[in-house]
């Protein structure tokens, strides 16, 4: 009876521990993917900051050109 009850008491303490388990690669599955989602949103604002920029530039180089001219 008392190795009956230790084996159970053995299964349950793994089947709570597996649990825990599973819980946290779930959490840590979503907060990768939240990583990858924010870390693309950031690089796309970069690039369109980038293209912003080079535009502004060459607006600004055209009025250069045509005040010389």
């Amino acid at each position: 009876m008392g190795i009956a009850c230790a084996v159970a008491i053995v299964a349950m303490s793994f089947l709570a521990l597996d649990a825990v388990v599973d819980v946290n690669s779930g959490a840590i599955a979503k907060r990768i993917e939240m990583a990858r989602g924010s870390l693309a949103d950031a690089a796309m604002s970069q690039h369109q900051l980038a293209s912003a920029v080079q535009a502004w530039a060459r607006r600004g180089h055209q009025k250069q050109l045509s005040a010389i001219e």
